[in-house]
């Protein structure tokens, strides 16, 4: 896990992609705005800007390119274990979960699967 980014508000599965696209963003722009990270629809929504202030359009396309890359990894990657998952619908609601994840949410509130990262 990267050092300067330890707290994540999403499932623990995801916390690998989000270290990546946060390594990614400093890479490309070290003074990059973090803004939030969260599930939205079931996949990924990660929440940045170049830098706090004025930026480019080419460089806000860039952000949004890189962060869209890690959302539509998260369509593949159970956002509560690691597993490979899919995304899935019960009702109002949308999560990317493995099978067996989902099996747990039909009997509990969260799923009991182990992180395998």
């Amino acid at each position: 896990m990267s050092s300067d980014f330890e707290v994540v508000w999403c499932g623990e599965g995801w916390r690998s992609l989000v270290n990546e696209c946060h390594d990614e963003l400093v890479a490309r722009f070290p003074d990059y705005r973090f803004y939030g990270i969260k599930q939205k629809w079931g996949v990924l929504a990660f929440q940045a800007r170049p830098r706090a202030g004025d930026s480019t359009d080419e460089e806000r396309a860039l952000v949004d390119r890189l962060t869209g890359r890690y959302q539509t990894a998260s369509e593949a990657v159970c956002e509560w274990c690691g597993r490979p998952g899919s995304l899935r619908s019960e009702d109002a609601e949308w999560l990317t979960l493995c099978n067996t994840c989902a099996e747990d949410m039909k009997t509990t509130k969260y799923p009991s699967s182990r992180l395998i990262m």
